[in-house]
């Protein structure tokens, strides 16, 4: 089935290169950029090949606990070398008024519609609208790309509160760009609410199916200018949700929540630009704090006297890192990252979940601007919460990456 859509997928882009090439002397004709880019990584830990198993379970107020929920395995390593994602990706102008977008995604056998949206070309003042499905502008890391990462691993903060992918949903996100002294962008989203944590649903007869959108968003992004050769941007981030579900089940007994989740985050982002040829040089460093809180009830259990009880919870996580470009085409990246330095759940009790903590330090050859190779050295020390004894417990482990990330065709700017 995989190599059936893949091949698939090829055709189709060939085909529209083809069109393309035939219609060329005509200015209304089907004109997409078309890139392939392809993602592979060699992973290995000393924890059996188990380390990403202990990351997707670190303890954290967000998400369904009961022992018979599905994993969620999407873009999961296994020891060994892994094809982790392929990404087939056209855009282009589709009149004077619009542009258009969209990425499909290949991986572990599952095709996935990662990106397909339309933006305004031509609002007045500043305005710009979004529709489809895209990734949040929140934050910075959020709206990359996974071969636009610094590093060859989701941080443990956007793993924490928005899973593999980030936040990317279907909705529409209207920004104004005001004619201010120096870059403001404010920006509000709304989402239909289609997530595995922040804003997760479960399905469950005893609750219901909400009508979306469900999951709201603003941002604001300064870029103060700082002088020659350099770059600066600061940015605050909200997102809330209006219906969060939960399911704490333990065969046989049931526990559904559902309630409100509100985030808020701070960013900041430093450029200094090349002195040399070929990144040879530049440096960047990049940090993001998230806070989340959550008021859940309990909506069915089987103790009835539990139906109605208040579940609240806070959790934080940071991530820094920096980038040097040593030589022309290499450079050199540390990352620093946390979550839970507060990470509490209250129901009948306060369980303190823990904290998890890693530090990443990678090397990156970029030949050319259309392929890169990374090796990154990672130690982990995550916090997985006991439920038999009531309290975390840490599990420490080393990681290594050896990744390779290719593209064919068309290669877009990449945004700040």
């Amino acid at each position: 089935m995989k190599n059936t859509v893949l091949s698939a997928a090829i055709t189709a882009a060939c085909l529209v290169s083809s069109f393309t090439y035939a219609q060329s002397n005509n200015d209304t004709s089907f004109n997409p950029k078309i890139s392939v880019i392809l993602d592979g990584v060699y992973y290995s830990d000393n924890k059996g090949g188990d380390g990403i198993e202990h990351i997707e379970e670190m303890s954290g107020i967000l998400g369904s606990h009961g022992h018979d929920e599905e994993e969620h395995g999407h873009g999961e390593l296994k020891r060994g070398f892994n094809i982790r994602e392929a990404e087939l990706t056209m855009s282009g102008t589709v009149d004077p008024h619009l542009d258009a977008w969209i990425t499909v995604a290949f991986s572990n056998g599952e095709t996935e519609i990662e990106e397909a949206y339309f933006e305004t070309r031509s609002l007045p003042s500043g305005w710009k609208m979004k529709a489809g499905k895209f990734f949040s502008g929140i934050g910075y890391h959020n709206q990359q790309h996974l071969h636009s990462w610094a590093f060859s691993d989701q941080t443990l903060a956007h793993q924490t509160f928005f899973g593999d992918h980030g936040l990317v949903d279907s909705g529409l996100q209207v920004t104004y760009l005001p004619a201010t002294p120096f870059y403001t962008l404010v920006g509000v989203e709304v989402f239909q609410g289609e997530q595995d944590k922040f804003g997760a649903e479960v399905e469950h007869d005893e609750l219901k199916e909400g009508a979306g959108p469900r999951l709201s968003t603003a941002f604001l992004k300064i870029a103060p200018e700082i002088g020659t050769g350099s770059e600066l941007q600061l940015g605050l981030s909200l997102a809330r949700t209006g219906q969060h579900q939960e399911d704490h089940s333990e065969t046989p007994d049931v526990e559904l929540l559902e309630g409100d989740i509100l985030l808020w985050g701070l960013d900041v982002v430093y450029k200094k630009l090349p002195t040399g040829s070929f990144g040879e040089g530049s440096f960047t460093l990049q940090a993001e704090y998230f806070n989340v809180s959550k008021e859940l009830t309990i909506e069915a259990a089987s103790d009835i006297d539990e139906v109605g009880e208040e579940v609240t919870g806070d959790q934080d996580a940071f991530y820094l890192q920096t980038v040097y470009g040593i030589a022309p085409r290499w450079s050199i990246g540390a990352r620093y990252e946390m979550a839970g330095m507060v990470n509490e759940l209250k129901e009948e009790s306060t369980d303190k979940l823990g904290d998890s903590r890693r530090v990443s330090l990678a090397a990156t050859w970029q030949p050319t601007e259309y392929s890169k190779f990374r090796l990154q050295l990672s130690r982990a020390n995550i916090s997985e919460f006991d439920e038999d004894l009531g309290k975390a417990r840490s599990e420490s482990f080393n990681q290594i990456y050896l990744q390779y990330n290719v593209s064919l065709g068309a290669h877009g700017a990449h945004q700040f």
